[in-house]
């Protein structure tokens, strides 16, 4: 849900989207004349190990100013000679507005913009169900805008770790990119069962793999895995039928399951009575999902005969 900012909504929500950045942090803005409150949150953000791109107007930034900010270890400094828009991004939260990162803004102007939350959070009104259509579609438009004035500016500093990773932000991705990341690292599980990206509609994007076992595909979605049996309806309503008689939705480890109609999908979800918050490594929930497809797949071919 958006939230509208004035100059005081700015003073408070700039430095909080700061402080708030996890893995990277994006500003764009013309003109930059940083506060002891901002440039205190980028301190902060930087040893938090935060990668900072930035991209100022070509020509508007003192000395001064630039020292300060190439004193930061994870700044990525750009220039672009036509930007006039201020944006901040931090993956979650997206600030689009009038106020640039300029202290005589931040106590003189009267500044207006709005606030979006891509994930539920703690000030802001969620309605549980996550961003409305309206608002994924702006938020969508932003971060693309946002790609093609990082790639059409001038980048006058990297710093290591981008370098490193061939200047990859994962914040402005778009939904094909990660998608096709998701399904890089799942296939260093699964070795042989070869997952790719699929386009469920317009800009949704899933992973499938296609005969994952015999006439048996599965697809990775938001929060679920969809089980889909490929088969004539009368083989498949025998299956069905023998599923339903030992049906018990919880008896695959960490998971629960639902499969209401024959010819529709077996849906598999997280089971929220384990605790998945603490596992401490990607390897230990891939490894259980894994587990879980195993276990799936043997009752099938037990049922089945195949």
């Amino acid at each position: 849900m958006a939230l509208f900012l004035n100059t005081e909504g700015f003073n408070y929500w700039i430095p909080k989207l700061i402080k708030e950045a996890e893995k990277e942090l994006i500003i764009i803005v013309p003109y930059i004349q940083t506060s002891k409150n901002v440039l205190n949150a980028l301190w902060k953000a930087n040893k938090r190990g935060v990668q900072i791109v930035l991209v100022y107007r070509e020509d508007k930034l003192s000395n001064d100013e630039k020292s300060k900010l190439l004193a930061l270890d994870n700044i990525n400094l750009l220039h672009h000679p036509n930007i006039h828009c201020k944006s901040y991004y931090n993956g979650n939260l997206l600030i689009i507005g009038s106020m640039n990162l300029y202290e005589y803004s931040q106590k003189n102007n009267r500044e207006m913009g709005i606030l979006l939350n891509k994930y539920e959070h703690e000030e802001i009104e969620f309605d549980g169900f996550g961003l409305s259509n309206d608002d994924e579609s702006v938020f969508t438009d932003a971060i693309n805008e946002i790609r093609e004035i990082i790639n059409g500016a001038h980048l006058e500093k990297v710093s290591e770790t981008s370098k490193a990773n061939n200047f990859n932000i994962d914040v402005i991705k778009s939904n094909e990119e990660l998608e096709i990341d998701f399904c890089n690292e799942v296939n260093t599980y699964y070795l042989n069962k070869k997952f790719k990206p699929i386009e469920i509609k317009e800009n949704l994007w899933y992973s499938i793999c296609e005969n994952f076992y015999d006439k048996v595909d599965v697809v990775f979605e938001d929060n679920r895995v969809s089980i889909r049996f490929n088969m004539n309806q009368s083989e498949l309503k025998n299956v069905y039928d023998k599923w339903m008689d030992t049906y018990n939705e919880f008896e695959f480890d960490w998971f629960k399951y639902y499969w209401n109609y024959y010819k529709q999908d077996l849906l598999i979800y997280r089971n929220g009575k384990f605790d998945w918050d603490n596992i401490n490594s990607d390897e230990m929930i891939h490894n259980n999902y894994k587990e879980m497809l195993e276990a799936v797949i043997k009752k099938y071919r037990k049922l089945s005969g195949k």
